[in-house]
């Protein structure tokens, strides 16, 4: 399996303050510590700002040591996709938009969490903003085809989401949605967050396109306070479930907070490439 790790251009070095040459350099180093690909948020896209931004990130990518192969946070929370104020038209005009810019980064993957326009807004009813949810995943998923992408689906934990909390939940819409190019991620810190069991990862099955991790209080693996998060579970869950029948196209990122991403990334990476040599053995 290809553990990758969650981060922005500008926490490796692309802002207004350094050079392409850092940001390769911070990716090189990256490379040498164990990372196989990286994934940022596709607010970098820049779909809704300075273009500008967005070329210079182009040509940062282009041969650079490490592949953007996923990209997150993909909707932002002022295009609703749930509640009284959606404009369907208006949002997919922008996912669009965005979704060509992440196949022009290398990308095969984008996740749809996006809890700020996808959570069911106070008073409206839930059934119909899963309706609203579902007509926009089938209007969604022939944008993403054409690009060559995967739509992951999501589930979050309930102090972030109201909409989809579950990785069975989410299997049941998959299968529901019927979609070619909507599938299912799994996030082990949301689902210990839910207290959700390790055996809806297995049940999943070939649903499963993409997955993330965290350590306990969502920080670097290994770098918990007290304790580790049941890692060896998951891995076993996701070996059951046929995600890891294909090491080049299973992936698991890191999804949290750093506090010295070049100084954690080694030893998170080293930690979990152990744990997977345990779940496997």
């Amino acid at each position: 399996m290809k553990f990758g790790l969650c981060c922005s251009p500008s926490q490796l070095g692309l802002d207004g303050g350094h050079s392409t040459e850092t940001f390769r350099g911070n990716l090189e180093l990256l490379a040498e510590a164990g990372a196989r690909y990286i994934e940022f948020p596709v607010g970098v896209t820049v779909v809704e700002g300075d273009e500008a931004q967005w070329e210079i990130l182009r040509e940062a990518l282009r041969d650079a040591p490490l592949a953007v192969e996923a990209f997150n946070t993909f909707i932002p929370a002022h295009h609703r996709i749930t509640g009284p104020a959606v404009n369907l038209n208006g949002v997919l005009k922008y996912c669009k938009t965005a979704l060509g810019r992440c196949r022009e980064a290398g990308a095969t993957i984008v996740v749809l969490g996006s809890s700020g326009a996808r959570k069911v807004p106070e008073g409206f009813p839930r059934d119909e903003a899963m309706r609203q949810f579902m007509e926009f995943s089938r209007e969604l998923a022939p944008l993403a085809r054409n690009e060559g992408i995967t739509i992951c689906l999501e589930p979050l934990n309930y102090r972030e989401d109201n909409l989809l909390l579950t990785v069975e939940e989410g299997a049941r819409l998959v299968d529901e949605l019927g979609c070619p190019g909507i599938e299912l991620l799994a996030d082990f810190y949301h689902m210990q967050e839910n207290g959700e069991d390790l055996h809806t990862v297995a049940a999943a099955g070939s649903r499963l396109r993409h997955t993330h991790l965290a350590d306990i209080g969502r920080v670097a693996p290994g770098y918990a306070g007290e304790g580790e998060a049941d890692f060896v579970g998951f891995f076993r869950a996701l070996r059951e479930s046929g995600y890891t029948a294909n090491p080049e196209t299973a992936r698991c990122s890191f999804e949290g907070s750093y506090d010295d991403i070049f100084a954690q990334a080694a030893p998170m990476l080293s930690l979990l490439q152990r744990r997977y040599i345990e779940a496997t053995s």
